[in-house]
């Protein structure tokens, strides 16, 4: 099986180069100024599950490096078309692309632009940043993946990435409601994004504080009511469990949102706590904690560096 990887940062260049170092046949295709870097340097990933170092990665030269089996989309979700532009150039007829984003409307997109039979539905569950190009510092010990097609059923693609991951160490599931899976993480995350970036605080200290708490239950709980509007099967405790996860988070985990606030990049707002209070307003669910954590970040959405 041949596996394109569309970016290099902190998704892709960890699960990308823990495939390589298992034997599978990954090609990166990145911007012009990483490639600069991958090929004087190499990718490089810190990790408490073991450092590697791929002192040559292989990376997409043209189109004759046509037709790849599986295509992982590994941008920010700003650079979701671009990622698209990318698979459908260079995805084989019978394979299938998957977007290792945040949100809950990436599938869409690629449904209508590739066909919904060329789609896998992934999660990715990793706390690890973009140190600088070409290297990714994996924090934790978290690095999972689930995986499935949509509507569930079997592929020999997705089959194959499971084994691949296997053999790489890599934790990964192959989930027979695949959608579930995407909100399970989406109601964790849009929440948690939204309370580190807007207090721009670990969710440590936010733990202890009574205000910071409180707050983050009533997002917690307008996400979870946004998907059950959207016909989600999620369990009836699903806020109960999304509180739990956290309390057990390591006291000095941020979401990659305040992580990029910080450094003034751009953000994923649009798609993270703003798409629970847009879907919210767009299914007649009420989300007064998501649309003020939206209103306050806005101005930082587009970045500040």
């Amino acid at each position: 099986m041949r596996i394109l990887v569309v970016g290099a940062g902190a998704v892709g260049g960890y699960f990308g180069a823990r495939l390589v170092a298992g034997g599978a046949d990954v090609t990166f295709s990145v911007r012009s100024g990483t490639e600069a870097v991958l090929r004087e340097s190499g990718l490089r990933v810190l990790s408490p599950l073991g450092d590697l170092h791929l002192q040559e990665p292989r990376l997409l030269d043209s189109e004759s490096d046509a037709p790849f089996d599986l295509v992982l989309i590994c941008t920010k979700l700003r650079d979701l078309e671009a990622g698209i532009d990318i698979a459908e150039a260079h995805l084989a007829d019978d394979g299938l692309a998957a977007a290792l984003q945040n949100g809950v409307e990436s599938e869409e997109r690629l449904k209508s632009r590739l066909g919904a039979k060329r789609v896998l539905g992934a999660v990715a569950y990793i706390a690890a940043a973009l140190e600088r190009p070409g290297v990714v510092r994996h924090t934790g010990e978290m690095a999972r993946l689930v995986i499935g097609l949509p509507g569930g059923g079997s592929h020999p693609v997705l089959d194959a990435l499971v084994a691949a991951c296997k053999r790489a160490g890599i934790d990964a599931e192959a989930a027979a409601d695949i959608e579930a899976a995407i909100w399970r993480k989406f109601v964790f995350l849009a929440p948690f994004a939204g309370l580190t970036a807007s207090w721009r605080r670990a969710i440590g200290p936010l733990r202890e504080n009574p205000n910071a708490w409180a707050f983050y239950g009533n997002l917690v709980h307008e996400a979870v009511a946004v998907a059950r509007a959207c016909k989600v099967n999620l369990p009836e405790d699903a806020a109960d469990q999304v509180l739990t996860f956290t309390r057990g988070l390591p006291e000095g985990m941020k979401a990659s949102m305040l992580h990029d606030l910080e450094a003034g990049r751009p953000l994923e707002l649009h798609w993270l706590t703003g798409a629970v209070a847009r879907l919210g307003a767009e299914l007649g669910v009420e989300t007064p904690a998501s649309s003020s954590v939206t209103a306050e970040l806005q101005p930082y959405a587009d970045g500040t560096a």
